[in-house]
């Protein structure tokens, strides 16, 4: 529980309630999430004088990490999979930090292209 004063606009903590349901899912108590989308491809094309004369951008592709502290290392280390913001993402890399004075830390990252659903 906290109390907030100030402008009351701004969003304080973690509670996104999907990212919640899925790092319970991975084995995390999520402490960061980051989501970012850049085109799967660019293509250019040049005039005879090297200028570029049209580009086509490709549908995006998201990025999804997640950090946190790990309550389940078999679910942490299980984790392939899931669907977020109605996207299919696939877990591409995990990591583990273990310090000598605090918790053990995770972090997954995961990427969703357009055409893979499942």
């Amino acid at each position: 529980m906290f109390t907030q004063f100030g402008n009351q606009d701004y969003v304080f903590g973690f509670s996104d309630a999907g990212a919640l349901a899925i790092a319970a899912a991975i084995g995390l108590k999520p402490q960061t999430l980051s989501i970012s989308g850049e085109p799967e491809f660019t293509a250019e094309a040049e005039n005879s004088e090297g200028l570029i004369e049209t580009t086509v951008v490709g549908p995006d592709k998201f990025t999804f990490t997640m950090a946190g502290y790990i309550v389940d290392r078999a679910l942490f280390d299980a984790a392939t999979n899931f669907t977020y913001d109605n996207k299919f993402f696939v877990l591409k890399g995990r990591k583990v930090d273990i310090a000598n004075k605090d918790y053990q830390k995770g972090e997954v990252s995961c990427t969703s292209n357009s055409l893979i659903t499942s």
